[in-house]
């Protein structure tokens, strides 16, 4: 499989107050790094899951990848083309490979579309009028499993996990490359959860796209992802396969992520890694390793030094002064 997108170094940053008000409060750095020096490599037909709590930055960086938020700095290659600093109309044209599935299911389309409109506005806003607009519009219907009688209906009348196969026809609609889903089963039930990844895998081992997947949770990826990548205030604490993160964490934050995955066998006692206290301010981040406050094995040196990332084995990288299995645990 070859690259198709490379991230090396982003940053994006935002402001927190204008430039008057920032010099009237005497503030040096009036900004906040939402997303912090973070690099990352995909290939064709894989899909790359972003874990983290809400606030760690996922969903910015997918955003950055779109163009819809500018990085301040770094590097952001599709298919070996720099996208960071295009401007609107020069990244349009990639946004016909890359497409974007919104978090709300329902609030994320338009209120006064029908499920026809929704899933034609892609070939409206790319001027896409070469094909036929109804035909495709029952072919995408076809592939996500929606009658053809919904497609008079508005969002407000379809259920969650409908307005949700609504979200993926339109992300389908222009036959992309790369797929950004932003926490794809967030307030469906169960069921419908399973419904959706299912449907999302078949489609990705039919048609060969990638997937990056926004998600604070857990179990969503562990059987529909290659690679995680944990974030943790706007960095990548922890990258590796999905065996490798689920076998052997060796970040202290991906371990009290996994600890509270619950696990269905009884007999299994599980031991419970607490993360104690709130997120930090992003305008106020912690010196040294930005999780030592919250770390049950935090020693000296994370108060003071910003840990470097460490490669364990091909694949596995971690930020941080004393990974797991390395020395690190004090029980």
């Amino acid at each position: 499989m070859s690259e198709l997108l490379e991230v090396e170094g982003l940053r994006v940053r935002f402001r927190t107050s204008g430039a008057l008000r920032a010099v009237a409060r005497r503030e040096d750095d009036p900004w906040i790094d939402a997303v912090l020096d973070v690099s990352f490599r995909m290939r064709e037909g894989e899909t790359l899951a972003l874990v983290g709590e809400s606030g760690s930055g996922k969903t910015t960086l997918g955003r950055a990848i779109i163009g819809l938020v500018r990085a301040q700095s770094g590097s952001i290659r599709f298919e070996g083309s720099e996208l960071r600093g295009l401007g609107d109309r020069a990244y349009k044209a990639y946004r016909r490979e890359i497409a974007m599935m919104f978090q709300d299911p329902v609030a994320s389309l338009s209120p006064r579309r029908t499920v026809r409109g929704q899933i034609r506005e892609p070939f409206e806003v790319h001027k896409s009028a070469e094909r036929d607009g109804e035909a495709e519009v029952r072919r995408l219907m076809d592939l996500v499993g929606l009658p053809h009688n919904f497609v008079g209906r508005f969002p407000h009348e379809l259920s969650g996990g409908q307005a949700r196969r609504v979200g993926v026809a339109r992300a389908l609609a222009l036959s992309p490359k790369l797929i950004i889903a932003d926490e794809p089963t967030a307030g469906l039930d169960v069921s419908v959860q399973g419904e959706v990844l299912n449907l999302m895998s078949g489609l990705q081992s039919r048609f060969g796209m990638s997937y990056l997947v926004i998600t604070h949770n857990l179990p969503v990826v562990r059987h529909t992802s290659n690679r995680i990548a944990i974030m943790y205030l706007g960095r990548f604490v922890e990258q590796g396969t999905t065996a490798t993160i689920f076998r052997s964490p060796a970040h202290p934050y991906t371990e009290a992520l996994l600890g509270a995955v619950p696990r269905p066998d009884p007999r299994r006692r599980r031991k419970t890694v607490s993360i104690e206290g709130e997120v930090p301010s992003l305008k106020m981040r912690p010196r040294g390793c930005e999780f030592h406050p919250r770390c049950p094995y935090a020693q000296e040196r994370c108060r003071h030094e910003t840990p470097a990332t460490t490669r364990l084995e091909e694949g596995h990288l971690v930020r941080c002064h004393f990974p797991l299995g390395n020395g690190h645990r004090t029980s």
